[in-house]
C-alpha cells in the first residue's frame, strides 16, 4: 500500500533527484498506453540512485524501474508507486582504456537507450552489437530480459553486469556467475541493474553499415515497427514459434478498440491510435485461451503487465 504522505517527504528531502508528481506515463512507452503514475523519479547521480534505493526498500514503498518502458503495459488508471527512470544516472559509454587490447571492451549504463549504444558503436567502427539493432528500450532493460533476436542476445557479448542488490549493495556479477537463457539473464527480482561491460570487436565501416542496413530492412518486412507497440507479446514455446500458432488459429488483425493483433506478425499487438490497456489485456487473454484450445500450448508472456 503507497503511503503518499511519507513518499512525498522522502522525495522532497533526498538530494539529486527531478521528480514529477501524477505524471502520465504513456509517452514513456513504447506502447503509447498508461494512465499517470504517483510519483516519476529521475536520479541524477548513482549516489543518488543508491540513496533513493536505500529508502524506498527501507520504507517497503512500491516501485519500478521504467526503462524505456519497451516491454511494459501500465493501467489506464494512476499507477499507486514510484516509478524510477535511470536514464539521467546512468547514462555513460566507454571504451577500455587498454591500447591495442582486443577484443575492445565496451562499458554502458543501464540508462543508455539501444539506438544510441549502436550509433555509437558505428561511429567508432565497433562490431558485436548487431543483434539488437531494431530494439527499443535501454540497456538495463536489455539486460534484465536478456533482449535479443534470432541473430543472438545481449548476454551474447556479455562480461559482466554491474547492479544493486537486495541490501543496496553495488556488485560486479561476472557473466560465469550468471545464468542467462531465453528472455532472462537470471537477476533476482528486486535487483537493480547500473550498467555492464560488453565484448565488441574493431569492424569496417562499410561492412557494419551494411549489415546494419540488411538487419534492419529485415525487421521492417516482417515485423510492424512503425506502429507503437512493445514487440513479442509472448516467449517462444521450445521450438515452436508463437506467432505461428496465432495466426494458425485466425487471429491475425483481430482488434479490440484501438489494440490489433498485427496483421504482419501475429505475435505483436499495436496500438492503431487510442488503445487501452484494458483492450490489450483482452486480446492477451483470448489469444492464450485459443491457442491453448487449438494446440494445448499455454504461451508464457514477454511482456510485463503491471495493474493499479
Amino acid at each position: 500500500m503507497l503511503n503518499r504522505d511519507l513518499v512525498h517527504s522522502l522525495i522532497v528531502n533526498l538530494p539529486g533527484l527531478e521528480f514529477k508528481w501524477r505524471e502520465p506515463l504513456a509517452r514513456y512507452t513504447t506502447f503509447r498506453v498508461g494512465g499517470p503514475v504517483f510519483c516519476l523519479v529521475m536520479p541524477q547521480t548513482e549516489d543518488a540512485l543508491i540513496g533513493l534505493m536505500q529508502e524506498l526498500r527501507s520504507h517497503a514503498v512500491p516501485y519500478f524501474i521504467l526503462g524505456g518502458g519497451s516491454n511494459l503495459l501500465l493501467p489506464d488508471d494512476e499507477l499507486n508507486a514510484l516509478a524510477v527512470q535511470l536514464t539521467l544516472c546512468s547514462a555513460n559509454i566507454g571504451l577500455d582504456k587498454q591500447e591495442g587490447a582486443l577484443p575492445v571492451r565496451l562499458s554502458a549504463g543501464a540508462g543508455v537507450r539501444l539506438p544510441r549504444l549502436l550509433g555509437y558503436c558505428l561511429k567508432n567502427q565497433l562490431g558485436g552489437l548487431e543483434s539488437l539493432v531494431g530494439i527499443p528500450g535501454t540497456v538495463g532493460g536489455a539486460l534484465v530480459m536478456n533482449a535479443g533476436t534470432r541473430d543472438g542476445a545481449i548476454a551474447d557479448p556479455l562480461l559482466w553486469v554491474e547492479v544493486l542488490d537486495e541490501k543496496n549493495r553495488r556488485l560486479r556479477i561476472p557473466k560465469s556467475e550468471l545464468s542467462p537463457g531465453y528472455r532472462s539473464l537470471g537477476l533476482p527480482d528486486n535487483w537493480v541493474v547500473l550498467g555492464c561491460c560488453l565484448e565488441v570487436e574493431p569492424c569496417a565501416d562499410g561492412v557494419q553499415r551494411a549489415r546494419l542496413s540488411e538487419i534492419m530492412r529485415e525487421r521492417k518486412r516482417t515485423q510492424p515497427v512503425g506502429w507503437p507497440s512493445a514487440g513479442c507479446i509472448f516467449k517462444n514455446p521450445e521450438g515452436l514459434a508463437a506467432g505461428a500458432l496465432i495466426e494458425k488459429s485466425g487471429l491475425k488483425g483481430l482488434r479490440m478498440g484501438d489494440a490489433e493483433v498485427s496483421p504482419k506478425h501475429a505475435n505483436w499487438i499495436i496500438n492503431r491510435g487510442h488503445a487501452r490497456a484494458l483492450d490489450v489485456v483482452a486480446l492477451i487473454e483470448l489469444i492464450e485461451d485459443r491457442v491453448r484450445r487449438d494446440f494445448g500450448i499455454h504461451l508464457k508472456r514477454e511482456i510485463r503487465i503491471m495493474g493499479s
